[in-house]
């Protein structure tokens, strides 16, 4: 008998919105698993670029940017794209894409700022670099040029997704109370209907419909989404990002439709007549039975119009569509099938056990509670199957080398030797740089090898071709400072100070230099800004800063990084055990260590160097002399720093570097490390590093070649 009442509507709204709110929550779940996470975010971004819609977009506007900043540009503009695709399958410019749509993100997620727009910087550095074969166009190329990819307020209801974006975000955290009452529901629901087998089928078709419709959308949503976009460049760009985003969702949808299968051929097992045959019936006579009322053979000549023009505009599409339902019956039919069949086969096996064993056959009760678990079991683990997968594009797996090894990737950062200099800032190559300590500047040094840097940093004035240093306290700053170049360096900078007269040729800024700036001195700003380019160019690469920073304060610090643009390559977490891998850092672009030996507080990415790092002794006039006794810091810090240079204030001498940078004694001196302080350096320094065999003594350390301690 049928319920009577308002039982049977109540039944009907329960299902309903049990079946919705478990629609959210696998909307969420996967929302937070691919947009909400930064981290999958940036790399579906830079997914999208394997997609030649996206990457031909990408290198106009690339081009477009690089003519905008130097318009005679404009003939060479089909180089200039060609150019462009190069840069845009190259691994450096993936990894600023990443870096770009985390800068992104946070804007989305954050509320903050009136323009959400997708850039890419350090175009410039990547373009020349790509150029290098042409050198006429690598110099036409602007070095400072930055790209707007797109712009989301830019797209149709652009703001509004943005909106449903943060409300979203901030819903996540009730995903897994979205499905428990969901499911609450729905079970409310089969327990106030009158025929509770029917209630569960219906639910289970209603499930794998909504399935079947996550699955039709992010196969077709994004070529759907294009049609409304314009111009058709950006709708084919658009179609292409779609796909990285949307493209894991077919595997919930299938998750979300197998549960629902699962569900409703379990009801129809245990009834003998299946609406789904008389519902399949009804279909057909409608479609292609007699139909005496004129307004229903209109609606079903437009609905086989409608059928026919979408197979013949777009007919791959269509015939998926149509494949999937025709699989989604036969998968009906099947489980109908297997779970009728056991229904039937269970009886008959505990009653032969039984029968064997004596008793009487109580088997059939059992029936039904069997299949019940086997279709619970089927469910959960269809859920896990889907939760636990990674229902997306793979991440980025071009950077295969960590500071040009494999083998540094899944080390931990205190695991890893850096090759350093010393007095990184005083190169042999830069003009007017007195008493230098290396064979070239920093730029080079990074081009040859070198990862970490010990540098000077000091207030400073142009004054001509020369810097005035900015002593805050003259008396004291003279002490210290004869003891850094030596009474005869010393001295020379004296009388180049007493010569700096006249009007000054710009505004006091943070410089390096060794002791006195008028000894030589390059400003910051610019040397971070090449480092920047650098590491742009090279995404494998993590590098190590010590600074000596005499009086320069961390806030000036902090700003000098800021201009140059090199913050946003800086580490930012905990600066102790246990350390990130080095795959960890470069995933995340936090690749440059920053430790200051005098002034580091209010900055949180800059650490005290003698609370991060534990050092031996410097002052050594002989290689008889050197010690690895800890120095300054003590020895609680978990990095190891080992100097290891012959003093010869104020003229540091090759000749001298030629003799202890060699192979053997380099060596022999970290082994000796290794076997006082129970594991090897993480910083070696010398001087004049491209005298003798700094680079090949740390490559063997970091290829584990040679006797030594085990690293903890």
């Amino acid at each position: 008998m049928a319920s009577r009442g308002p039982r049977p509507i109540v039944a009907a709204l329960c299902g309903v919105l049990g079946i919705l709110l478990i629609l959210a929550a696998v909307l969420l779940g996967y929302a937070t698993r691919s947009v909400f996470n930064d981290r999958a975010f940036s790399e579906r971004i830079a997914a999208s670029l394997e997609d030649p819609r996206v990457a031909n977009y990408v290198a106009e506007r690339i081009a477009d940017a690089a003519i905008r900043a130097k318009p005679d540009l404009v003939g060479l503009r089909p180089v200039l794209v060609g150019l462009a695709r190069t840069v845009v399958a190259s691994s450096p410019f993936r990894a600023a894409v990443r870096r770009s749509a985390r800068t992104l993100h946070r804007a989305i997620m954050s509320g903050t700022g009136t323009e959400i727009v997708l850039g890419v910087q350090d175009l410039g550095a990547m373009l020349q670099s790509m150029a290098a074969t042409q050198p006429a166009l690598a110099q036409k190329i602007p070095p400072q040029l930055s790209a707007a990819l797109g712009q989301i307020q830019s797209l149709p209801a652009g703001a509004r997704a943005i909106r449903l974006v943060r409300f979203a975000n901030r819903m996540r955290v009730a995903t897994l109370a979205l499905l428990l009452v969901g499911l609450a529901l729905c079970a409310a629901g089969v327990w106030l209907s009158g025929d509770k087998r029917h209630a569960i089928l219906r639910i289970g078709v209603w499930l794998t419909a909504l399935g079947l419709l996550l699955a039709i959308t992010a196969r077709f949503g994004g070529a759907a989404v294009a049609l409304f976009v314009h111009p058709a460049a950006t709708g084919s760009a658009l179609h292409g990002l779609a796909g990285a985003f949307l493209g894991g969702l077919i595997l919930w949808g299938a998750g979300l439709g197998f549960a629902g299968l699962v569900l409703a051929a379990a009801a129809a097992s245990l009834l003998e007549r299946v609406p789904l045959q008389h519902w399949g019936e009804r279909a057909l006579a409608w479609l292609f039975g007699p139909q005496p009322r004129m307004r229903w053979r209109f609606v079903r000549g437009l609905l086989g119009v409608a059928v026919g023009a979408a197979v013949l505009w777009r007919p791959l599409p269509a015939l998926t569509v149509l494949g999937w339902c025709a699989a989604l019956v036969l998968a009906f039919a099947g489980l109908r099938e297997a779970f009728v069949a056991a229904l039937h086969l269970l009886p008959e096996i505990q009653a032969k056990a039984a029968q064997a064993g004596g008793a009487k056959h109580p088997a059939s009760r059992w029936a039904v509670p069997v299949l019940s678990t086997v279709v619970a079991a089927m469910l959960v683990v269809t859920g896990w199957a889907v939760f636990r997968s990674a229902s997306g594009p793979p991440e980025e797996q071009e950077i295969t080398a960590c500071n040009g090894s494999r083998l540094l990737c899944d080390r931990r950062l205190d695991q890893v030797v850096f090759p350093a200099t010393h007095n990184s800032m005083g190169g042999a190559d830069l003009p007017g740089w007195m008493f230098p300590n290396q064979s070239a500047g920093i730029p080079r040094q990074l081009e040859d090898g070198i990862r970490a840097f010990l540098i000077d940093l000091h207030y400073g004035t142009p004054y001509g071709d020369k810097v005035k240093t900015e002593l805050d306290n003259e008396q004291n700053a003279m002490a210290k400072y004869e003891s850094a170049v030596g009474k005869e360096g010393m001295d020379a900078a004296l009388r180049i100070r007493d010569r700096l007269v006249g009007e000054k040729k710009g505004e006091r800024d943070v410089y390096l230099c060794h002791g006195f700036c008028e000894l030589g001195a390059t400003r910051l700003v610019p040397v971070l800004r090449e480092v920047r380019e650098f590491l742009v160019r090279n995404p494998g690469e993590v590098l190590i800063f010590d600074l000596q920073d005499e009086s320069v304060t961390p806030q000036d610090v902090e700003r000098c990084f800021r201009e140059s643009g090199l913050i946003d390559f800086v580490y930012r977490g905990s600066a102790r055990p246990p350390w990130p891998t080095m795959r960890e850092l470069v995933d995340t672009d936090q690749r440059v260590l920053v430790m200051a030996e005098n002034h580091w507080q209010g900055v949180d990415w800059d650490h005290s160097t003698f609370e991060v790092m534990q050092e031996t002794p410097y002052e050594f006039h002989d290689p008889s002399q050197f010690s690895n006794r800890p120095n300054r810091g003590g020895a609680s810090g978990s990095l190891m720093l080992l100097n290891h240079w012959i003093e010869t204030t104020p003229m540091p001498k090759p000749s001298n570097a030629q003799i202890v940078n060699a192979h053997d004694v380099l060596m022999a001196r970290i082994r000796a490390f290794g076997r006082e302080r129970g594991r090897f350096p993480n910083v070696v320094a010398v001087d004049f590093y491209g005298v003798g065999d700094l680079i090949p003594v740390v490559r063997e350390l970091n290829a584990g070649i040679g006797a030594g301690p085990p690293r903890r």
